[in-house]
């Protein structure tokens, strides 16, 4: 791949109108686990030690067994103030921090969609030097992460987990329908045949269960790059969409029509959950959010393939704020956190593998409330099929191709003509 400058036109619509000058400005939505924020980037501690701050999207977890921030600070003897940012919020706000140089967050938890650019503008520094003597087995990143560090020309984020995309399906369902149960390497074929059989209607035709979801904001990519397009070109920053978007936007309105998935609409109501679809295509993370709590039995399966096997990564990267006063202390957060303790800890409480395989082989990840998940090999195989694919672009270019296909879902276009007209959105939007 080449180096980091040609990272000068990826990810261009994050500086549009100069670094989301737009992103609410005007007050701080974000909020502190610890009081003293201020005092945390000044590295000053009343009881001697060094402290610092990280910036996350997510509410750490209240059982502190499963805290890494707090096991990192018993390890490690440094302060970590956690500041958490609104998700909805979150991209904008560091982008606002990285353009105005703040020193006041050491450690960002960054999205795909900004590290490239925040390395290219050196709001965030290599931690090359740092992991020349560092512990952390670099070498044992799953594949997509290595990738990524060579088109950025260093090692700009370190991934804290390896969230992936994965199948979902309704065991008791499909002891009824006859159907023999989804493996790790269905077909693309073999899932909409079932999801016919599975559908059920009443009497006046309408469909009661659905045989599966409608693809959501993750999986719509999903399916596309398994039809063959590539998605997102990290040599170029562009997104990448043609005939396998257009084939898959076509058999999803296809699906529609013959009531096997629903229409898209407002609702956001979770029908496998409600017993109301056989199937779902989700990320992994609803694995612990199910656990037991669902009224029948379930399990999980790599997501079929179609034309390749296709997954979209989902991760944040820990950086060094290249404005932090406290870089060396932050270096030793992050050393902990990517280790195999604090790999250990996150998995537990997120449900997600880490990306360093031989931590991820240990399987801390399995939730052990979903007793019902036997094959915990779909995640492992999903994640050698990961690819940092559409989160790698803005998300307004990637929402609004998803209104697009939905468009055209609905009857309201044509499969061809939202396929050109998100591609023209993101040719106008990214700059190329």
């Amino acid at each position: 791949m080449k180096k980091k400058q040609i990272f000068a036109v990826m990810l261009a619509a994050t500086m549009v109108g100069g670094m989301l000058a737009g992103c609410g400005s005007g007050g701080d939505t974000s909020k502190s686990t610890s009081e003293g924020s201020s005092a945390a980037s000044s590295g000053e501690d009343s009881s001697g030690g060094g402290k610092v701050t990280l910036a996350v999207w997510n509410e750490p977890p209240q059982d502190d067994a499963l805290n890494m921030y707090k096991k990192c600070e018993e390890a490690t003897g440094i302060k970590v103030d956690v500041t958490v940012i609104p998700e909805s919020d979150y991209s904008s706000k560091l982008n606002q921090m990285v353009s105005t140089k703040d020193s006041s967050i050491d450690i960002y938890v960054i999205w795909e969609n900004d590290i490239a650019n925040f390395a290219q503008v050196g709001g965030i520094l290599s931690m090359d030097d740092y992991l020349k003597d560092s512990s952390i087995k670099t070498d044992e990143f799953i594949d997509a992460v290595g990738k990524l560090s060579e088109g950025l020309g260093g090692t700009y984020g370190l991934p804290w987990c390896a969230a992936t995309e994965i199948l979902y399906y309704n065991q008791d369902m499909f002891d009824a329908a006859g159907i023999e149960y989804p493996d790790n390497n269905w077909s693309y074929d073999d899932y909409k045949a079932a999801a016919e059989k599975l559908t059920q209607k009443g009497d006046d035709g309408s469909t009661t269960v659905y045989g599966s979801t409608l693809p959501n904001t993750q999986t719509w990519w999903a399916g596309i790059g398994a039809a063959g397009d590539q998605v997102y070109d990290p040599s170029t920053g562009e997104m990448v969409i043609g005939d396998g978007a257009e084939s898959f936007v076509t058999d999803m309105a296809t699906m529609v029509e013959n009531g096997n998935i629903p229409a898209p609409s407002s609702d956001t109501a979770d029908l496998f959950a409600a017993g109301k679809a056989a199937m779902s295509w989700q990320g992994s993370w609803s694995i612990g959010t199910y656990g037991g709590d669902l009224d029948f039995n379930w399990e999980i399966a790599t997501l079929p393939t179609d034309e390749i096997k296709y997954n979209t990564l989902h991760t944040g990267f820990y950086s060094i704020n290249a404005n932090s006063k406290n870089q060396d202390d932050a270096f030793k957060v992050i050393e902990y956190l990517m280790g195999e303790e604090g790999q250990e800890i996150n998995s537990k409480a997120s449900g997600n593998p880490s990306a360093i395989k031989s931590i991820a082989e240990k399987g801390a990840w399995k939730v052990e409330s979903a007793t019902t998940i036997e094959n915990w090999d779909a995640m492992t195989d999903s994640l050698q099929a990961g690819v940092f694919g559409y989160t790698c672009l803005p998300s307004g270019v990637t929402n609004n191709a998803i209104s697009e296909f939905n468009n055209a879902v609905l009857g309201q276009k044509t499969p061809k003509e939202a396929v050109d007209a998100a591609s023209q959105y993101a040719k106008e939007t990214i700059g190329y």
